[in-house]
């Protein structure tokens, strides 16, 4: 047999060609999968319930500064406005209604100033209290934090920058871990306690509870820790030493300031309680940034730091956080220097 009656065969057994888009269908069914997951991961941190309802509180308190009334005072910062002012003090004072927006200062500098912004009128006033933290830390916030308060108060968004949006969006899988793995683990309880198991208290401070949208008062304060005594180690607070400040913050202060002013709105800086221990840790940074801070033409600071510094009698669970007895003291003096700083102006008609 020649080698022309062998073509046949030869044809029969050549490898099948491989389709030039072969690795765009492989890459493709990659992305779908990817993005099924994702929308799995994002289904359940939006519906499964958190273990807190703490973030629904932005709720309240933007209904609060939404509200049609003549002039208002607003506090702006952190959790250490949370534990640590009690409004109805300045209300007393000053006879305006205040809204506490203060909730956790791991929603960043930036956030807190911007959510405040649409609903600050001509004649308002706000007082600015950050904790040190915030000094040093990014002024974007923590990704985790920001997609909390933003899946609870949607509305919450436009708040944001698309580069925040960006990463709230990446955390999304975390979330989702961090649920199904405490559901595991409540099922896993729930099954052995049958059984006589004991139950592994996953909070046993009982801090879940007291960081609740319940605990909060119509005002926007947390009130639900007082009456309390805190048995376990405060929470302490970043150590500064030898860092630098953020390059953003002083300047988005002075931005914000500067166009509050131009439209009749009133601000005032105040600062954060912290515990005597932490204040002497820190003595020199606390009282560098005190310096930088009445170097800014702009910001209206009638008290030094080292005013606010409270013995640990007075705080709750962090240097950030008073009890009742702290928190009644630091809340007079912002009413007083409220109306030091502002003069008549610090006063309201009584509203109903």
């Amino acid at each position: 047999m020649d080698s022309a009656d062998t073509l046949p065969d030869q044809a029969q057994t050549e490898a099948p060609k491989v389709s030039r888009f072969g690795p765009l269908v492989l890459a493709a069914q990659a992305a779908g999968v990817v993005a099924a997951a994702f929308l799995t991961s994002m289904a359940v941190a939006i519906f499964v319930p958190d273990g807190t309802d703490y973030a629904e509180a932005s709720i309240l308190k933007h209904n609060l500064l939404a509200a049609d009334v003549p002039k208002k005072i607003v506090l702006v910062g952190g959790s250490n406005l949370a534990f640590g002012a009690d409004s109805t003090v300045i209300e007393d004072v000053t006879s305006c209604p205040v809204v506490n927006m203060g909730m956790n200062g791991y929603f960043g500098v930036r956030f807190m100033l911007e959510e405040v912004k649409p609903d600050l009128r001509a004649g308002d006033i706000v007082v600015i209290a950050w904790e040190y933290d915030s000094f040093y830390k990014s002024v974007d916030g923590a990704n985790t934090d920001l997609l909390m308060v933003t899946k609870a108060n949607t509305d919450a968004l436009q708040f944001l920058t698309p580069t925040q949006k960006l990463g709230v969006l990446g955390r999304y899988p975390y979330v989702a871990q961090q649920k199904i793995i405490r559901l595991l683990g409540d099922g896993y309880e729930a099954f052995a306690g049958l059984f006589g198991a004991s139950e592994d208290h996953s909070d046993p401070t009982g801090i879940g509870a007291i960081e609740s949208l319940g605990g909060f008062t119509p005002e926007g304060d947390l009130v639900s820790h007082l009456g309390k005594t805190w048995e376990f180690d405060l929470e302490d607070g970043l150590d500064v030493t030898n860092l630098p400040l953020d390059e953003d913050i002083l300047p988005m202060m002075d931005a914000f300031v500067r166009e509050m002013n131009t439209r009749g709105v009133n601000v005032m800086i105040s600062w954060t309680p912290i515990i005597d221990d932490y204040y002497a840790r820190h003595t020199a940074e606390i009282e560098r940034l005190n310096a930088q801070m009445e170097e800014i033409p702009s910001f209206l600071i009638p008290r030094p730091a080292r005013d606010f510094v409270f013995p640990p009698s007075q705080h709750f669970d962090t240097v950030y956080h008073l009890n009742a007895e702290g928190r009644a003291i630091r809340s007079k003096m912002v009413a007083d220097d409220i109306v030091t700083v502002f003069g008549d102006d610090a006063f309201c008609d009584r509203q109903p």
